[in-house]
This record gives structure tokens, sequence and C-alpha cells, in this order.
């Protein structure tokens, strides 16, 4: 079965607003995204994708497509590694990703209102909120114990982390030609907590099915769905690829 892309328009949106399309990583991601019982949409602080207007767009799209929405927006300490990582002092990120934080809640306010009025109840989900959660840690071990484990899981966690510095140097009008792996390490957690949600968000959040919804493919996705690492994607869980038309 080939990947399938869907196209859904929500009745709700805010005028001038656009049309979405969403396309699974895999056959079985399609099927699960034709269920629609549950979205997770990702929002990535320090992205200037991320607007106001887009994300409004994106979380009422959903909404009207899928019976459940949440919203996965990382805690300050994880989010912050990103800045530590990409040369700022350790107080000053945790500072400036207040501010991101921050500023992501008051956006999500008024979707969040909107969609309250239609009896769909979106929560905001933070890392943090699971720090004592026995499913999420367990699967953070299995991820640490892969990373270890597996030579090509450790060089695909390590290129994402890599890129995300980069990333980070670069739209900040840094020199980003040679980065150091210390460096690299330090923004590792932010991706080992962002991992579970992408294994198993039904075992997480206790829902029959779900769909990580994201602007782009994750580089690790394609060996966690094939086997190609010691850890695997759940048999519920799916991501869907978002563009914006």
């Amino acid at each position: 079965m080939s990947n399938q892309t869907l196209s859904v328009h929500s009745e709700f949106l805010h005028e001038n607003s656009a049309l979405f399309t969403v396309q699974g990583a895999s056959s079985r991601c399609d099927q699960i995204i034709q269920r629609g019982d549950h979205a997770l949409v990702g929002i990535s602080p320090f992205n200037s994708r991320f607007s106001k207007d887009y994300v409004v767009d994106l979380v009422q799209w959903s909404s009207h497509h899928f019976r459940q929405v949440d919203i996965l927006l990382p805690c300050e300490r994880e989010a912050s590694r990103l800045l530590v990582a990409s040369g700022t002092e350790s107080a000053k990120a945790i500072k400036k990703t207040q501010r991101e934080i921050k500023r992501h809640l008051r956006n999500l306010d008024s979707v969040i209102s909107i969609a309250t009025l239609k009896n769909n109840q979106i929560r905001v989900i933070q890392f943090s909120d699971f720090a004592l959660n026995h499913d999420y840690q367990s699967l953070k071990t299995q991820i640490e114990n892969a990373f270890n484990e597996s030579e090509l899981f450790k060089k695909t966690c390590l290129d994402m982390s890599f890129q995300a510095v980069k990333g980070r140097l670069k739209g900040t009008g840094q020199c980003f030609d040679k980065i150091d792996l210390q460096l690299v390490y330090k923004a590792l957690p932010y991706i080992f907590a962002e991992i579970p949600f992408y294994l198993d968000t039904p075992r997480l959040l206790g829902v029959k099915h779900s769909t990580l919804l994201y602007h782009r493919p994750w580089p690790i996705g394609k060996g966690l769905f094939n086997g190609s690492y010691p850890i695997q994607v759940g048999d519920k869980q799916s991501y869907g690829i978002v563009t914006q038309l």
C-alpha cells in the first residue's frame, strides 16, 4: 500500500487560513491517520515556522480531522539545551527559553478556547509532565540503551543533534563550519526526551491510536519504523508530515 496524502479543511479555520495535507511515514501510519483517533501536534521553540497563525491553523485543522488533539511543547530544561549547545550561557539560556515557552503558551490560548467551546479538550503536553511517569522513563531507558548498544542508532541520534545545533547557529548568524562534538552531546538529551512520543504516545497518553504531526520527516524515523534499531515504534503509533498549502 503506497503512502497517501490527505487534504482536510477545518470548518472553523480563521479567514484566509491555508489548507493542510498530511502524509504518513509508512502505509501503517496512513491507516492510523485515516482512523482519526488522536493527533499530537509537535511544536519546536526557536523555530520561525511556528508563528501564531501557523500554530492556530494547524491545531484547528487537526481538531477537525482527529477526534482528540493534544500539543507537544518541550519543557524549559530540555529546550534550553539547544541554546547552551550553540554557545549561550546556561542561566541566560534558561531565561530565553522561559520567554519562548511562555510566548507559545499565550499563542495557544485562543485556539484552545475555540476548541473547548466545541467540546474538544486540548492539552499542552510538556516533557517535564512525565518526569515521574514510569512508562515514559522506561521508554527513555530503552532509547539510552539503544544509543549505547547500536552504532547505527548512535550515529543517527548524533547527526540529528548536530543538525539541530547547526540550525540554531545558522539561524542566529553564528559560524557553523566546525561544531565541537561536545556541543552535539549537550543537545542530545533534548532528542532523547522527545523520542518516547515518537515511539508510543498511546501508551503515554492513554489513547487508542495516535499520530505525531510535524512539518518534516525525522531522520531517525525510517529506521524506527523498519526495524533498523533495537527499539521500534509501537503498533498503534504513527507519524504524519504536515504541509501547509
